[in-house]
């Protein structure tokens, strides 16, 4: 779905892409490739050994589930002191780092290694210092935003792998079919997942070894399937960062799409990182009011950007709670559609349900002493967007579903300012 309405770039609503980034659930992962950024420091990480500080790390939005591209912002992040490992199986390499907030004390790390092409190897490595198999569930549950509805089942049994004392531990959920709001039924399926899990030096580690999905006909997809042999090699092979020789831990490099996002923000350094990428100081109100509180953010690459001759815009997403639905800010250098709208009083659309151009028109206000341009979308659900331009830079906020006093709570997003 996101892939054919980026297709059309400019000629496609950006309201319609944000709905499917919504409804998709689509995280925003750090990293991008160099020809995008031009700035080569940012993909090289030396790792070096991670110290436990026993101190608390200062977010601006503390998110249950983060993504990092770096070993040692990670490392910092999590406050554990971990080892990671020193082999992998062939065709393997780092996918990136997943840090999941078990309580305000205590997180769970978890590596991500895929495959270097479709026929490859991926698994995912666990660090925690919690009971690994509650870990596992919380993960789990995380990953999948309808595990609540799943009946769980957890099978463990000893198991030595390389001289190495531990346990398989198997988790099977089973989803019963669901009724849709448009009264379809989902189908019913089954996921398993197979870890090795052990202890080491105070922390708990895991491989994700196998798992699998099985449909109601039997049909199954599997995303990873280790050996024993690779599985007791990965576990024996455990090292600190600073100690590793045989697996790279650099900055990996990622696809340059509109699909895919440049990095998420967490605290006052990722802002830093966001506003350079960004070439501007964004906005980042953490709070309009008691309903209304930010949930994450992140850079990505714009719509209007040209990836074949390199030509690349990036802007910047802000994702609010809202008892009535969701709302999204948006900021960037570009925007056809407020230049359009100041032109013409409307802009053009093909993003519509019987695919043919339909004119989106807009009433202007006046806000703060800025010209801001209200309009209604309602092809994919309803949404309510305001545009607006202060020095130089654009910024629109949407709002999904019908909001009361939309025309108040706009103006706290206008008349924000950036962090400092």
């Amino acid at each position: 779905m996101i892939k054919q309405i980026k297709k059309g770039s400019y000629k496609i609503s950006r309201v319609a892409v944000l709905s499917c980034l919504i409804a998709t659930t689509v995280s925003i992962t750090n990293g991008v490739a160099v020809k995008a950024l031009d700035v080569n420091n940012t993909t090289v990480t030396t790792a070096t050994n991670i110290t436990n500080t026993n101190a608390k790390h200062e977010f601006l939005i503390d998110e249950t589930s983060k993504s990092y591209d770096d070993i040692n912002k990670v490392g910092k992040v999590a406050n554990l002191k971990f080892k990671v490992p020193d082999f992998l199986p062939e065709g393997c390499k780092l996918g990136g780092f997943h840090l999941l907030k078990l309580s305000d004390q205590d997180n769970s790390l978890k590596i991500f290694f895929d495959s270097k092409d479709k026929e490859g190897t991926n698994f995912l490595f666990q660090v925690s210092e919690k009971d690994p198999i509650d870990v596992i569930k919380k993960f789990e549950a995380e990953s999948n935003g309808h595990f609540q509805d799943a009946k769980l089942d957890t099978k463990e049994e000893s198991m030595k792998l390389e001289g190495i004392d531990g346990s398989n531990v198997t988790l099977t959920a089973t989803f019963s079919p669901k009724k849709m709001e448009d009264g379809v039924f989902t189908e019913a399926y089954t996921e398993t997942n197979k870890y090795f899990i052990w202890k080491n030096e105070g922390l708990w580690y895991g491989i994700n070894y196998n798992s699998v999905f099985t449909n109601s006909k039997n049909k199954s997809k599997q995303w990873s399937n280790l050996s024993q042999d690779d599985i007791g090699k990965i576990a024996k092979s455990i090292k600190y960062p600073g100690e590793v020789k045989s697996v790279s831990y650099s900055v990996p490099e990622r696809e340059v799409s509109t699909e895919i996002g440049v990095m998420s923000i967490y605290d006052k350094e990722d802002l830093e990182k966001a506003s350079k990428i960004l070439g501007f100081k964004p906005k980042l109100p953490l709070k309009i009011n008691e309903d209304i509180k930010i949930t994450g953010a992140g850079v990505g690459i714009a719509g209007d950007s040209d990836i074949k001759n390199n030509k690349i815009n990036y802007e910047i997403n802000n994702f609010y709670s809202n008892k009535n639905g969701s709302i999204t800010f948006n900021q960037g250098k570009t925007s056809r559609y407020y230049e359009d709208i100041k032109k013409n009083g409307y802009f053009t659309t093909d993003s519509t349900e019987n695919n043919k151009p339909k004119q989106i028109k807009a009433e202007k206000l006046n806000i703060n002493n800025n010209e801001v341009f209200k309009y209604e979308e309602t092809d994919y659900g309803y949404s309510l967007t305001y545009e607006w331009k202060e020095n130089d830079i654009y910024y629109s906020v949407t709002f999904f579903d019908k909001t009361e006093n939309s025309d108040e709570i706009i103006k706290e997003f206008v008349n924000s300012k950036p962090i400092n």
